[in-house]
């Protein structure tokens, strides 16, 4: 229910800040809610936290202070020239840009500016991205680093694979970007990255279903490997647990195509199409990391899943989102049918 409310709050937030743009007062009217939720935060932080739990109320508090400063233009310009700067080096423009181009690599590096200062869209989609990012980063607990542990699993449905990974994120991700508001669907397609794929973006694809089961069993060897963690077999148990084993082959090919369908459009849609061209290739990996809520005692899992992303943002950069579509699909779709299907 709070993954639903979270959607749709965004969703409307959303469409208001693009409305905002020809309409000056409901820029203010953004403001406003947005102002509301910094005040809660701020409650909530230094009078309704568990004393118990330092690590929700510190989060809570820097939620609070981060959604205030984004609303002051100066600030927003030095957050601009942060996340462009950190973009400039992660997207390898750093590189191609002095080869390519014949550019000085500072010039390379600040070429493209990332998330624009003056616009009340990307002001609002940086506060979602505050909020979604606190409210999952709260449940992370530090602490498990060194003695992770995994959730009793419950097993997933098709029904909610699809309204939340599926239908959930694609909307969001439209609602993000304006959709009949500032763009139409054309425009919406095209901003999103979502492109005819060529052979060769489809070639991409393929290959990074094979450089992501690589680097799943690269990531597995080193956390498989820490004492006294037995990551294997909690990992392992919460897999089988979550995707139900079955000797029905028709099943499990059902399962693999509604999570790569589902979970792989979803996702790069709203990590790579949406919020990647306004905050960056690292700032989305990390709250793709964080997104995965399941590994919330096992941050290790959500660091390996943000350098995974970070990975696939690069690839989006030189493609398109449905290159990574192609890549994430697949290999969600070889794991969940292999998970599920155990004759």
């Amino acid at each position: 229910m709070l993954d639903f409310i979270l959607i749709l709050g965004c969703s409307i937030l959303a469409l208001m800040g693009h409305g905002a743009r020809k309409r000056k007062w409901l820029e203010w009217f953004v403001r406003i809610i947005i102002g509301f939720f910094v005040l809660l935060e701020l409650n909530m932080a230094l009078f309704g936290q568990d004393f118990s739990q330092p690590w929700i109320g510190k989060v809570t508090m820097v939620m609070a202070l981060a959604s205030l400063i984004i609303l002051v233009l100066p600030m927003r310009k030095l957050i601009s020239a942060l996340f462009t700067f950190l973009d400039g080096i992660t997207s390898l423009r750093a590189i191609t840009g002095p080869v390519r181009h014949h550019m000085s690599v500072i010039n390379s590096i600040i070429d493209k500016k990332v998330f624009i200062p003056e616009s009340i869209p990307h002001m609002v989609g940086l506060f979602c991205f505050i909020t979604t990012f606190g409210w999952f980063l709260q449940v992370v607990n530090p602490a498990s680093m060194d003695f992770p542990s995994l959730p009793f699993a419950v097993p997933i449905s098709v029904e909610t694979l699809f309204s939340y990974n599926g239908l959930g994120l694609v909307f969001v991700s439209f609602c993000g970007i304006g959709v009949l508001v500032s763009r139409n669907w054309k425009e919406c397609l095209d901003r999103l990255g979502w492109k005819k794929p060529s052979m060769a973006h489809v070639g991409i694809g393929i290959g990074l279903i094979g450089f992501s089961f690589a680097y799943d069993l690269i990531w597995s060897l080193y956390t498989h490997g820490l004492t006294d963690q037995d990551l294997a077999t909690k990992l392992s148990a919460y897999n089988s647990g979550t995707f139900a084993v079955s000797d029905n082959f028709g099943i499990a090919v059902m399962m693999g195509l509604a999570t790569a369908i589902f979970a792989g459009v979803g996702e790069e849609t709203l990590i790579r199409g949406a919020l990647q061209p306004v905050v960056g290739i690292l700032p989305a990996a990390i709250l793709h990391g964080v997104l995965h809520a399941q590994f919330s005692h096992a941050p290790i899992f959500i660091v390996q899943v943000a350098i995974w992303s970070m990975c696939m943002g690069i690839v989006r950069r030189f493609t398109n989102t449905t290159t990574t579509i192609i890549g994430h699909a697949g290999f969600n779709f070889v794991t969940t049918f292999l998970f599920v299907f155990n004759p």
